[in-house]
């Protein structure tokens, strides 16, 4: 099946309110010959969503891989605390094709690349958490994976202190590039980033002095402060505390 066959169908099909292309052709970002098509259909109810499962079963590794769902059950899909969370960014930015909802479907989009407001702190909190503490305790013993593992806490909360989604890896430098953060730039996070996975201790004092500097002016200091006192040692301004 061809993509320019299903969108047709997704046209004229009174059991399709709309549709849109996602993924690497979505954003036409990494496509090459062997770049799949993505394209999530949606459905006008459950009987609807029925027969278009049926017509266009999902196929992993298809040169069209086809994702439906209703309106309902995309708004629930990437929810924050849901199983699906990880995914909540598959829906930003996408290349809507279809829509018969007079908008509906692009307000629903618009919502996937943000945090909710209710959802918002907590996400920060746990971030930052996350964030500080594995970049303790690689700075402490020297520890690789913690190093590692602080990155993506990093991102977690830099792009939820600016109320958004954090995207996925493959779309980091395109994100940043795209649809910038306020205060942050690629030229300056992504080489920190590369220092850090390095274990460049300078690139881990530095991500953290930044990542401070976001959560105090979004009035997150408190996440910080928790963990004196050893936060002059995180900034590099100290050495760590004697026993």
């Amino acid at each position: 099946m061809a993509v320019d066959e299903l969108l047709a169908y997704c046209e004229s099909s009174d059991d399709v309110i709309g549709a849109y292309i996602f993924g690497s052709r979505g954003r036409e970002i990494g496509v090459d010959d062997r770049s799949d098509w993505d394209v999530w259909v949606v459905a006008r109810g459950d009987a609807a969503l029925a027969r278009i499962e049926e017509r266009f079963p999902y196929a992993h590794g298809a040169k069209v891989e086809v994702a439906s769902s209703t309106l309902a059950g995309l708004r629930e899909h990437g929810a924050i605390g849901s199983r699906s969370e990880w995914a909540r960014y598959q829906h930003a930015h996408v290349d809507v094709r279809v829509d018969k909802t007079d908008g509906e479907l692009a307000r629903v989009l618009a919502e996937k690349e943000l945090i909710p407001p209710e959802h918002r702190d907590d996400v920060v909190r746990d971030a930052l958490g996350g964030f500080v503490n594995a970049t303790h305790r690689s700075l402490r013993y020297g520890t690789r994976l913690d190093a590692a593992e602080s990155i993506p806490y990093a991102l977690r909360a830099i792009f939820a202190l600016a109320g958004r989604v954090r995207p996925f890896n493959k779309y980091l430098d395109w994100e940043l590039r795209h649809h910038p953060l306020p205060d942050w730039q690629a030229e300056t996070l992504l080489p920190l980033i590369a220092g850090v996975l390095d274990r460049d201790q300078a690139s881990q004092h530095e991500l953290f002095r930044l990542v401070e500097r976001d959560a105090r002016a979004h009035d997150f200091g408190a996440e910080i402060d928790e963990w004196e006192p050893d936060v002059p040692w995180l900034r590099g301004e100290a050495e760590y505390r004697s026993r």
